[in-house]
């Protein structure tokens, strides 16, 4: 498979492309401009945009041609406060795969986006969260008036280390059995399995250790 990975230099971002490119699949990875590039692989092309100018969108999804696949681990520097980044980024790339015939996306957002997160504690988190949630929110609000092929991943309070390969996902709400936290590494195995089966096109999945 052929994937264009937005936010390639990120937390979630660099363990999807080291993961696919394991798997044998072809990555162009986008990149900040001043972003490090990771080590040359076989199969990796690195890219570098500004994901905020659509110019630069266009540019790197000329560059890559026909892909299979398109996955966004894009996240912003407005931590909790009011902003609309992903959701002119989002509003940039969905334009250009229209423009490019591309179907097929994975989009790693967060819990709380669906007001999933229960009890005292979910609805304050929920509350801290408001700003980004609201911003990932318009994002998906963009993938879905183009009508993509579109999986949502929502992954709960994120962790590093190495993947586990023992996460629980659900469709629906959160996975009743989850910590509440989950490894960067394990959102990337979901996102990259998601990519390889149609059977999660159209679906918003929760992820948790």
């Amino acid at each position: 498979m052929k994937i264009l990975i937005f936010g390639a230099g990120g937390g979630v971002g660099h363990h999807l492309v080291q993961q696919a490119l394991d798997y044998g699949d072809e990555v162009w990875a986008v990149m900040r401009t001043n972003s490090t590039p990771p080590t040359k692989t076989q199969g990796l092309h690195i890219l570098h945009a500004d994901v905020l100018i659509d110019s630069e969108v266009k540019a790197v999804i000329q560059e890559a041609g026909l892909v299979d696949a398109v996955a966004s681990c894009l996240n912003t520097h407005q931590g909790v406060q009011p902003g609309n980044e992903l959701a002119r980024m989002l509003a940039n790339i969905t334009a250009a795969m229209q423009h490019h015939g591309l179907k097929r996306m994975v989009y790693c957002a967060s819990a709380g986006i669906e007001g999933e997160l229960a009890g005292e504690r979910g609805q304050a988190a929920m509350h801290f969260l408001r700003h980004p949630l609201a911003d990932h929110k318009a994002a998906i609000a963009h993938i879905h008036q183009a009508h993509l092929d579109a999986t949502i991943i929502r992954p709960v309070g994120l962790a590093d280390g190495a993947a586990s390969g023992h996460y629980v996902e659900t469709g629906s709400g959160l996975p009743p059995q989850g910590s509440g936290r989950v490894l960067r590494a394990d959102v990337a195995s979901l996102m990259l399995k998601a990519l390889h089966d149609d059977a999660y096109i159209g679906s918003s999945v929760a992820i948790s250790n």
